[in-house]
């Protein structure tokens, strides 16, 4: 990655967020041991425990975000935006999902598709 030849602006990447930056991409990464070694560095910087609470949460929101946007589309799917413990009226795909016609009641078949 190359830079602009402009004169540089003060950088905000000091060497303890960068080693918060390798904490977090350690996490997401699935890295043990990489964890274990910038959390020993982090630790000998003397940063702040909650700061690398929020390093490793940050991480982890950027990491499920895929998993959890298929699993609302599952949901979708499958139980019809209805909570995972509700089963949506005919599976979640009644006419009463689409806004067209009548809903049926208790899983009865109505013509759903």
């Amino acid at each position: 990655m190359s830079t602009p030849s402009e004169t540089p602006a003060a950088t905000l990447i000091t060497p303890e967020v960068a080693e918060l930056i390798a904490l977090g991409a350690a996490m997401a990464g699935n890295c043990e041991e990489a964890f274990q070694t910038h959390h020993h560095r982090l630790h000998q910087m003397g940063v702040a425990k909650e700061d690398m609470i929020k390093a490793v949460n940050l991480a982890l929101r950027v990491k499920m975000a895929p998993h959890n946007t298929l699993v609302d589309m599952a949901q979708h799917y499958l139980v019809g935006g209805h909570g995972p413990d509700e089963e949506g009226c005919c599976g979640g795909n009644c006419a009463c999902e689409t806004g067209e016609g009548e809903c049926c009641g208790g899983g009865e078949d109505c013509g759903c598709h």
